[in-house]
C-alpha cells in the first residue's frame, strides 16, 4: 500500500512539474510587441499572415520568439493597426482588443476570432484569397466578400448588410439576423435568403 501511495505521489508530482514547464515555455515564447499603441479598434491585414483575434480588457499584439520584423510589418496609425507579411510561412500573431469595428483583410491572410466578439457596430471586408472566421455578437454588421475571399460568421446582428460576388464562399449556418439586406449584386434565390436571415 504505500509503494502504491508513493507512486501515485510522485505521478502526480511529475505531473504537475511538467505541466507547470510547458506554461512557462509557452508564456515565454510569446513576445508583446511594445511599439504598437493599444487605442486602435481597426484591423488591416495582408500577405501571408493570420490573425488571431481576441476580445480583452488587456489589449496587445504578441508575435512568437521566432518573428521575423524584416518579412513582416506591423503598425499602428490611429485606430487601425496594419499587419503585411511576406514570409514563405504563414505567421501567426496573436491580436487583444477592447472594442473591434473593422476588419479588412486582403492577399492569402486568414482572420479567426478565439472568442465570441460582443461589440456595437462590426464591419467586415474580405478580398483576394483572404479568409475570415468570425463570431460576434453585434447591433449592426456589414460584410463585403470580394474576388476568392471566403467567409464563415456565427453569432448575432439586429441588422446585418451584404455584399458579396460570390455567395457560395460565404457561410452563415450558425449566425442570426434580425433584418438582412443584401446590396450591389442580383437578389438572392428565397432559400439562400432564408439561410442567412434565420
Amino acid at each position: 500500500m504505500k509503494t502504491l501511495t508513493k507512486t501515485l505521489f510522485y505521478t502526480v508530482f511529475a505531473a504537475v512539474l511538467l505541466t507547470s514547464s510547458a506554461m512557462t515555455s509557452l508564456a515565454a515564447n510569446t513576445i508583446k510587441i511594445e511599439t504598437i499603441k493599444n487605442n486602435f479598434n481597426k484591423i488591416w491585414v495582408g500577405g501571408n499572415v493570420k490573425i488571431i483575434l481576441t476580445q480583452s480588457e488587456n489589449e496587445g499584439v504578441f508575435v512568437d520568439e521566432n518573428f521575423n520584423a524584416d518579412k513582416t510589418f506591423v503598425t499602428s496609425k490611429g485606430q487601425t493597426l496594419y499587419v503585411n507579411s511576406m514570409a514563405d510561412g504563414q505567421v501567426t500573431i496573436k491580436v487583444s482588443v477592447k472594442d473591434l469595428q473593422r476588419i479588412e483583410a486582403a492577399g492569402s491572410s486568414v482572420v479567426v476570432t478565439s472568442n465570441n466578439f460582443d461589440v456595437k457596430y462590426l464591419q467586415v471586408f474580405l478580398s483576394q484569397s483572404a479568409k475570415a472566421k468570425v463570431s460576434a455578437i453585434t447591433g449592426s454588421l456589414y460584410t463585403v466578400v470580394n474576388d476568392d475571399a471566403k467567409l464563415k460568421m456565427s453569432g448575432s446582428a439586429n441588422e446585418h448588410t451584404l455584399l458579396a460576388s460570390n455567395m457560395k464562399n460565404i457561410k452563415f449556418g450558425d449566425f442570426v439576423s434580425l433584418k438582412t439586406n443584401r446590396q450591389g449584386s442580383p437578389s438572392l434565390p428565397a432559400d439562400q435568403l432564408a439561410g442567412i436571415a434565420k
